[in-house]
C-alpha cells in the first residue's frame, strides 16, 4: 500500500462583534481559546475568518483591531508558522468601498 500523507488544517469562521463591543472582558478570552485550539490540533495550515471586526460601532472599536491581530501573531503558539498573511479592510470612512469588516488570517 502506498504511503499517504495528510495535511492537518484548522478552518475557523467567527462573528466576533461582541468581542470588540466589550474588549476588556471578551477579547483576551477569545484569543486564549483560539490559541488553545491551535495548540491542541497542531494544524499545518490555519485560516481564520472573522466577521464584524470592530463590532457594530466599528468606528469607535477599530482601535482594538490592531491589538487583536498583534495578540494573535505575537504568541508562542504561532511561532512554528513561517508565513502569516492578514487581510483587513481598514477604509471604513467610505461606506461604498468598505468590505463589511471581515478579517482573514491565513
Amino acid at each position: 500500500m502506498a504511503n499517504t500523507s495528510s495535511t492537518r488544517m484548522l478552518l475557523v469562521t467567527a462573528n466576533i462583534a461582541s468581542c470588540f463591543e466589550q474588549p476588556d472582558s471578551m477579547l483576551k478570552p477569545w484569543i486564549t481559546e483560539f490559541l488553545k485550539t491551535v495548540e491542541e490540533h497542531e494544524p499545518h495550515f490555519i485560516a481564520l475568518h472573522c466577521q464584524e471586526v470592530g463590532g457594530k460601532n466599528y468606528e469607535e472599536s477599530m482601535q482594538h483591531v490592531e491589538h487583536f491581530v498583534r495578540s494573535l501573531m505575537n504568541r508562542g503558539t504561532m511561532l512554528p508558522y513561517d508565513k502569516i498573511r492578514v487581510y483587513l479592510d481598514e477604509e471604513y470612512d467610505s461606506a461604498e468601498k468598505f468590505t463589511k469588516r471581515s478579517l482573514w488570517i491565513v
